[in-house]
């Protein structure tokens, strides 16, 4: 298929043995055929690095690179640097691809002249059997069914108010072009929102296809409702953000709104978990949320007022004007 366009995709691996195989089978089955998959294997102390090697010798579109571990953001920007594809789409080493998932990324983002696409995500958990039959063809649905075309602008507001485009990089095509000098920063977490706003806000168009074509697995344990100071990383994050966007006044609006949720966020998991928090970390975590309380009464009027904030957002400012503080921390706790 030379006369297609390459797509490259790069698959973060750290300890992932029981579940790369069906991932890189996911890329195995694709119906289109003109891609190169890159398994970065960020120094695992299980057998992904042997599978990875394994899979390495079925074909010659599947590249390996082994190195020392240094977390996700630095695996995916090895596998950036050595992307040879016009496309990309990340794939985290626990999910799966859709068949159809790179021929329709493809086909939608050149006809709608878009840099950027991104799917629905169908959520599913370890040992769910049915995931299979939704692997099932859409060349039906797929036809009737046309993407939904956003500026840039609209793109990244969309994200930083949490409506409908998610910043995970995963679920998308891209432009390769959109990532030249652009990594994602290391060491932190909540990297994905750290950068993909940026590039969406670099992008011409941003395709938005309502059909489930990612399939992201959950584990039993729950990241979401746990605390560790790590998790603090995203009051930086969206501090970032807010001064990236300080020269344009829609996206700063957005940015502000954005930095909210995360203060709500992390002052309420710190509210919930108190009896959890070990003691080498306690006096730090009520620092954390007292700086986050001092930011919520300082950004909740401008949020209360902007008619594009999410309702859950407005319930949560009105909650800390009736009871503030103390009862943000009760109903975190209900």
């Amino acid at each position: 298929m030379s006369d297609t366009p390459l797509i490259s995709v790069i698959v973060p691996v750290y300890n992932a043995d029981e579940y790369l195989r069906q991932c890189v089978e996911s890329v195995l089955a694709q119906t289109y055929s003109n891609w190169e998959l890159i398994l970065v294997d960020d120094g695992s102390t299980d057998n992904s690095g042997k599978m990875c090697d394994l899979a390495a010798r079925t074909t010659s579109r599947i590249k390996v690179r082994h190195t020392k571990n240094q977390g996700v953001s630095a695996a995916r920007n090895t596998g950036l640097n050595m992307m040879r594809g016009s496309y990309v789409a990340f794939l985290d080493a626990d999910d799966l691809l859709h068949p159809q998932f790179l021929e329709t990324a493809l086909d939608k983002i050149i006809k709608k002249n878009a840099d950027v696409i991104q799917f629905k995500t169908r959520l599913f958990e370890d040992g769910d059997i049915k995931i299979f039959n939704h692997l099932m063809p859409y060349s039906e649905r797929l036809s009737r069914i046309h993407p939904i075309l956003y500026s840039p602008e609209e793109a990244c507001a969309k994200v930083l108010y949490q409506h409908k485009l998610v910043p995970s990089p995963c679920g998308k095509l891209y432009k390769a072009a959109l990532w030249q000098q652009t990594h994602f920063r290391e060491g932190i977490r909540y990297e994905d929102l750290d950068l993909i706003p940026l590039v969406l806000r670099k992008a011409k168009y941003v395709a938005y296809f309502p059909l489930k074509l990612y399939f992201y697995r959950q584990h039993g344990q729950s990241y979401l409702h746990t605390f560790s100071l790590g998790r603090a990383d995203v009051l930086d994050v969206t501090q970032r953000l807010v001064e990236a966007f300080a020269h344009e006044p829609d996206l700063h609006r957005a940015a502000l709104d954005r930095q909210l949720s995360a203060n709500f966020n992390i002052l309420t998991l710190i509210e919930s978990n108190r009896g959890r928090i070990g003691d080498d970390e306690k006096e730090e975590a009520m620092h954390i949320a007292d700086s986050c309380w001092q930011k919520i009464k300082e950004l909740r009027g401008r949020s209360l007022r902007n008619p594009h904030v999410r309702l859950k957002n407005k319930l949560g400012i009105i909650a800390s004007y009736l009871g503030g503080r103390r009862l943000l921390g009760l109903l975190s706790r209900s």
